[in-house]
């Protein structure tokens, strides 16, 4: 099963609690998931209930006792992907990035490298943004150069979506007609994600009637509806790193086909 890569140009924008949000959502559908917390801060594990001091298996290493939390097995990527010979291990297939096991990386909003380097991996790149001015305004890093709605593995989630908010509703107005079929999802503000934390307890277990646990619910559904399709033509991304074709709209009918199929 495939690489999901979780980045986001911009931080602060809730893409570890996405990448949480689908790891626990598609072990939920009964995938077999393996979180990789590729982020300095290590923050990812802080959505499962566990302490700042827990510590997490780095992802090559051999363990018996490894830690799972909800049936998602969480790992640290931070020590292995910093090696000179990550990148020829990726290439090589020597990273278990393959077979019937999702492996999801939450990836740093300021390591672009580390983003671009999995991205070529990667069967699906999820990238969260907010209903706010900065979030919007890098949205052009995250692909320079290519139209954002015509993108074949790159989808988006806006987050914290408070529809009471001016602004944030025309955001999410101007993101829809902007990203078209791209935005796959929209998670709405709950503070019992922030409470959750506080408790150290999952979501799903401190306010199981949360509303932006039914919508991140929702999100892994069409995911795991993306990444079961055939993968598209990889011309998002050349050998250098940099966009190669214009691209098309096939990206853009397989994204509504899955919302229909999740919903």
């Amino acid at each position: 099963m495939p690489l999901i890569l979780c980045h986001s140009p911009k931080g602060g924008v809730g893409t570890s609690f996405i990448a949480a949000g689908l790891a626990q959502g598609l072990s939920q559908l009964g995938r077999e998931v393996v979180l990789l917390d590729m982020t300095a801060q290590g923050g990812v594990k802080h959505y499962f209930g566990l302490s700042p001091d827990h510590p997490l298996p780095d992802l090559e290493d051999d363990v018996i006792d490894q830690v799972a939390v909800g049936g998602v097995s969480l790992r640290s990527g931070r020590r292995a992907s910093a090696q000179e010979d990550f990148a020829e291990a990726l290439r090589s297939g020597d990273l278990p990035f393959d077979g019937e096991t999702f492996y999801i990386a939450d990836v740093a909003s300021g390591d672009f490298a580390l983003a671009r380097l999995l991205q070529r991996h990667a069967r699906l790149h999820v990238c969260a943004l907010l209903p706010a001015a900065m979030s919007l305004a890098l949205l052009p890093q995250v692909s320079p150069g290519r139209r954002l709605d015509t993108l074949d593995r790159t989808v988006f989630v806006l987050n914290q979506l408070d529809e009471t908010r001016r602004f944030a509703r025309h955001a999410a107005l101007f993101l829809r007609e902007l990203l078209g079929d791209n935005l796959i999802a929209q998670i709405h503000r709950d503070e019992a994600v922030n409470e959750a934390v506080g408790m150290q307890q999952t979501l799903a277990r401190y306010a199981p009637a949360s509303l932006a646990l039914a919508d991140v619910r929702k999100l892994a559904g069409i995911v795991d509806v993306l990444t079961r399709q055939e993968p598209a033509v990889r011309d998002e991304i050349g050998s250098d790193g940099g966009p190669t074709g214009e691209g098309d709209n096939r990206g853009s009918s397989s994204r509504s086909s899955a919302s229909s199929e999740a919903a």
